[in-house]
C-alpha cells in the first residue's frame, strides 16, 4: 500500500512539473512573438531607401479620392490636347492619333516612325501596330482624337516615363517612355495594353 501512494505522489509530481515546462515553453514564445511584432511596427518596406522627391511622396499622408488608378497615385491627372508635335507629350499624342487610322501601310509607317531606327520594324507591327490598334479606346480621352491624361510620370535613364490614365478599371496605368534620340523625341518603351 505505501508503495502505491508513493507511486501515485510521483506520477503527480511528474505531472506538475510536465506542467510548469509546458507553460513556461508557452510563455517563452509569447515573449518572442510579442518582441518580434513589437520590432516590426511602424516599419514600412523601403521608405528609408527613398530620395528627393519620391521620400517626399512616401512621407505624405493619401486620401481615398487620390487613389485614382488601381496601382498607384495620379498626381499629375493632366489632359493633353495638341502639345507641341516634337515634344515627348506631342509624340504620345502622335501615337494615339496614328494608332486610330484605318489600318494601312501608310499608317503603319507612320507609326514606326515614332520609334528608334534602330527598332526592328517587324517587331514594331507584331508586337506593338495590332495591339494598340486594338486598345487605343482605352487611353484616349474621346474616341477619334489622341488626346489623353496623364496619371504619373518617373524619370529613367533612357527618358521620362509617362503613366497614362486607362479607361478600363481593372488595369493600372501603362508606361510609355519617350527619350531623345539623336535628338529627337522617339518611343523608346511602350507597353501597347
Amino acid at each position: 500500500m505505501n508503495y502505491y501512494k508513493h507511486y501515485r505522489q510521483s506520477m503527480a509530481s511528474m505531472a506538475h512539473r510536465a506542467g510548469i515546462e509546458v507553460m513556461a515553453l508557452r510563455a517563452v514564445v509569447l515573449v518572442a512573438a510579442c518582441l518580434l511584432l513589437a520590432c516590426n511596427q511602424g516599419t514600412t518596406i523601403g521608405s528609408n531607401q527613398s530620395v528627393g522627391e519620391a521620400k517626399q511622396q512616401a512621407d505624405r499622408t493619401v486620401s481615398g479620392n487620390e487613389l485614382k488608378q488601381k496601382g498607384g497615385l495620379c498626381d499629375i491627372n493632366r489632359r493633353v490636347t495638341n502639345p507641341d508635335p516634337t515634344s515627348a507629350e506631342g509624340v504620345i499624342w502622335r501615337l494615339y492619333q496614328v494608332a486610330q487610322k484605318p489600318d494601312t501601310e501608310e499608317s503603319f509607317k507612320e507609326f514606326a516612325a515614332l520609334f528608334p531606327a534602330t527598332k526592328n520594324v517587324r517587331e514594331i507591327k507584331e508586337n506593338y501596330w495590332g495591339r494598340m490598334r486594338s486598345n487605343v479606346h482605352k487611353f484616349v480621352a474621346e474616341a477619334g482624337k489622341p488626346d489623353y491624361t496623364i496619371c504619373r510620370t518617373a524619370y529613367r535613364d533612357d527618358g521620362k516615363m509617362y503613366y497614362i490614365i486607362t479607361k478600363d478599371p481593372r488595369q493600372s496605368p501603362p508606361p510609355i517612355t519617350v527619350g531623345l534620340v539623336d535628338g529627337v523625341n522617339k518611343i523608346v518603351f511602350l507597353t501597347p495594353f
